[in-house]
C-alpha cells in the first residue's frame, strides 16, 4: 500500500478489526487489504475526477503519478474544486469502507 496525499482521511483499522474475527492467514489478510486499498483508490480518484473541472484533469494526474504522496495535492484540489474536496474523500472512504465490512461479514455466516 503505497501512500498518498489523501491517507491521513483513511481509518481501516475497522477492516482489519473485522478480518481479525475470521480465520484467514496472515497472507490471505495481507491479500484482502490490498485489495480493498485498490478499490478505495479507484473510487476516491474517480470522485476527484468528477469534481475537478476536465481542465484540470491532466495536470492533477501528471502531479500524482509523478508524487502521489505530495500534500500539496490537496492544496491544489481545494483550490481548483467547488466541494469540500476533504469531506467528498472521506465519505468515500467510509462508503467503501462499510460495504467491505458487510462483504466481509458476509463471507464468515
Amino acid at each position: 500500500m503505497n501512500k498518498v496525499f489523501y491517507d491521513h482521511l483513511i481509518i481501516i483499522e475497522e477492516i482489519e478489526f473485522t478480518l481479525a474475527t475470521h480465520q484467514i492467514t496472515k497472507e490471505e489478510c495481507k491479500e484482502i487489504l490490498h485489495l480493498i486499498d485498490r478499490t478505495m483508490h479507484s473510487e476516491i480518484l474517480s470522485n476527484i475526477l468528477k469534481h475537478l473541472p476536465h481542465a484540470h484533469h491532466e495536470e492533477f494526474l501528471t502531479r500524482f503519478h509523478g508524487a502521489p504522496h505530495d500534500k500539496s495535492l490537496m492544496s491544489f484540489l481545494k483550490d481548483h474544486t467547488m466541494v469540500d474536496i476533504e469531506k467528498e474523500i472521506l465519505g468515500v472512504a467510509n462508503r467503501v469502507k462499510k460495504t467491505m465490512i458487510k462483504e466481509i461479514e458476509r463471507a464468515k455466516e
